[in-house]
């Protein structure tokens, strides 16, 4: 269950990244690598969006902020 504290640093990020975010972005946000959070968008576990009529793909900060999750 997500925290006030939880909640607040999401806000935080969204504010700073914006709605969505490019693989780097992304790979700084979790500590991933870019080569990773690739591996899981070809698997299916993370979805990536075009934006406009480029090839450039990009997640949602929203989809990238819950590959993190609290363990203890």
């Amino acid at each position: 269950m997500a925290t006030a504290t939880d909640r607040a640093e999401r806000a935080t990020i969204l504010e700073q990244f914006g709605r969505f975010v490019t693989y780097p972005q992304a790979a700084e946000l979790t500590s991933a690598s870019v080569r990773t959070l690739k591996r899981l968008t070809a698997s299916g576990e993370l979805p990536a969006y075009a934006i406009g009529r480029t090839r450039t793909l990009r997640l949602r900060t929203e989809d990238v902020l819950n590959l993190v999750r609290r363990v203890a």
